[in-house]
């Protein structure tokens, strides 16, 4: 009964982390007025992902290739991976699989600590 009752609150535990982790929120509108010219957008995902990061304006991509190509070369290195991400964000993969380490082990410390 006990290794019943550690399985399922383990597999609640995966399965919130999990979801938590991989679901994506999109905002409401599927367009955005450009901060910098004024244009009716559509979002896209580096759009999105500054909406996930609490970010209020937006701009177009003409206007964001713009800012891009007006900041020096060694900012632009440093800014971002070659992937496009930036290289301060975590791409989280490491956590996740420490995550499906971690909890089947604790569940086999505490059935056998409990046996």
């Amino acid at each position: 009964m006990e290794l019943i009752a550690v399985a399922v609150i383990a597999g609640l535990l995966v399965m919130f982390f999990a979801g938590k982790h991989f679901s994506k929120k999109r905002p409401k509108e599927t367009h955005f007025e450009c901060a910098r010219c004024g244009t009716l957008a559509r979002h896209t995902d580096r759009t999105m992902e500054a909406w996930r990061n609490n970010k209020t304006t937006y701009f177009c991509q003409s206007c964001h290739l713009k800012w891009l190509h007006g900041r020096a070369p060694r900012e632009r290195e440093r800014g971002t991976s070659p992937v496009g991400r930036s290289s301060r964000s975590p791409s989280g993969c490491l956590g996740v699989v420490v995550l499906f380490a971690v909890v089947p082990l604790a569940g086999f410390l505490l059935v056998h600590a409990y046996a």
